[in-house]
């Protein structure tokens, strides 16, 4: 495994299909939007699925933060898909079996075969603003702070104010 990426650290960078097939470089994002990027160990982690769920149904806060969200696993294709469509995911969901961006990340358990549950906070200008391994279900992320720490680097269309009530949905 490789040596994880640190906070503070240039994101390395990536290019890959999506489920839809639709090509997603990360070079494009610079300049542009922040990326949260969610690791996620297969489709059958309840862990990474509740997380993958919040993330989902706080993705309209997180693009008002110029926030976009890509989950990465080692599932293969179907999986992947399959995994997409059941929890509805309006963001962008990668197949990644050789493990080649979870390697680059640092994330790949040689243990399992499968990325360790992290998420990784990038900022507009490509580099590491936040990072955590998520160690179970106590230990999620919820889809508000995502948000807040989004607001925090930086200008977006909804920085006024943090995320706290829950959206139904």
């Amino acid at each position: 495994m490789r040596k994880a990426v640190d906070v503070n650290s240039n994101a390395p960078e990536f290019a890959a299909r999506d489920v839809r097939g639709t090509e997603f470089n990360i070079a494009t994002f610079r300049g542009r939007n922040n990326l949260v990027i969610f690791f996620y160990r297969n489709s059958r982690c309840q862990t990474c699925r509740e997380e993958l769920k919040n993330l989902a149904d706080y993705y309209g806060y997180i693009s008002q933060q110029d926030g976009e969200v890509v989950a990465i696993s080692t599932d293969n294709l179907d999986e992947a898909k399959n995994l997409a469509v059941d929890l509805k995911l309006p963001f962008r969901v990668i197949s990644d079996p050789e493990h080649r961006i979870a390697d680059l990340y640092g994330v790949f358990d040689t243990t399992t075969d499968t990325a360790y549950p992290a998420l990784f906070l990038i900022d507009k200008n490509g580099v590491v603003r936040y990072r955590k391994i998520i160690e179970g279900l106590n230990d999620l992320v919820p889809g508000s702070d995502v948000a807040n720490r989004l607001r925090d680097m930086g200008p977006g269309m909804g920085s006024h104010g943090g995320f706290n009530p829950r959206p139904s949905p």
